[in-house]
């Protein structure tokens, strides 16, 4: 019963709507808009390689400026939080 509580609560996660305009940067571009920033600077663009689901060689780069990532992330850790606390709160027990 958990597990289907899991589940419907992961398919209500938040959509995380994301700033397109790195990922449409070149890596030349990236460098000349980063020049004058500070890598803390929530305005700076970071790349991180992420694995492609599903695939164990496949990985792509995605770019996005350090809100964004921060703003990603918060979402992702209240998402989480809140799927934690609704199966905590479903009153089922496991086991028998």
């Amino acid at each position: 019963m958990s597990s289907l509580i899991f589940l419907i609560a992961l398919t209500q996660a938040t959509p995380v709507a994301i700033d397109d305009r790195p990922r449409k940067m070149s890596t030349r571009e990236i460098r000349a808009y980063n020049a004058p920033l500070t890598r803390d600077n929530p305005a700076y663009i970071r790349c991180k390689v992420e694995g492609e689901t599903g695939s164990l060689v496949r990985a792509k780069s995605v770019c996005r400026t350090n809100q964004e990532w921060q703003r990603v992330e918060d979402i992702g850790n209240r998402d989480a939080r809140d799927i934690v606390d609704t199966v905590n709160s479903s009153g089922s027990s496991r086991g028998n």
